[in-house]
């Protein structure tokens, strides 16, 4: 399987989610700031960004959310994962997975690693989709026991999905 993480990251905590999938994938890990190029041949992309404020989008992917509306998704497997703060933006919490997998769907990409919303402690996000978490949502807040358990099991799925 052929895979590439891209990610936008502020303080670091997406970067090292991404980085980590990378390792369990064997995938190379891009930041969004350069850009998503030569898909062609993937199996496999995934999507990662935090979650700022009240639900937007980290600042490169604020920049990038755009372009990938403009790529060709058809045919493409995507999984989208994100960080974010379920207790202090309990009604905003990983609002990221949802815009970008819309984003990815507006695109003609297939959203696949859909997660269990149990476990968490929040109110609403865009990430919920038919009472399920759109991707991997990571709280290193307030879970972050739960960090690499979460992160194995979505690639377990992922494999499985593919």
């Amino acid at each position: 399987m052929k895979a590439r993480i891209y990610y936008g990251s502020t303080i670091g905590d997406t970067e090292k989610v991404a980085q980590t999938l990378g390792k369990e994938l064997d995938a190379e890990v891009v930041p969004i700031s350069q850009g998503i190029k030569n898909i062609e041949n993937l199996d496999l992309i995934l999507l990662g960004s935090s979650t700022w404020g009240y639900g937007e989008l980290q600042d490169d992917w604020s920049d990038k959310i755009d372009n990938l509306k403009e790529i060709n998704l058809s045919g493409k497997k995507i999984g989208v994962f994100g960080t974010g703060d379920q207790e202090s933006y309990s009604d905003t919490f990983c609002d990221s997975l949802g815009i970008i997998a819309e984003a990815v769907r507006d695109a003609g990409g297939e959203i696949i690693g859909m997660t269990s919303k149990e476990d968490y402690n929040f109110i609403d996000s865009k990430a919920l989709e038919d009472d399920k978490l759109v991707g991997l949502a990571i709280d290193i807040n307030n879970q972050d026991e739960l960090t690499i358990p979460r992160i194995q099991d979505w690639v377990d799925q992922l494999k499985k999905e593919i």
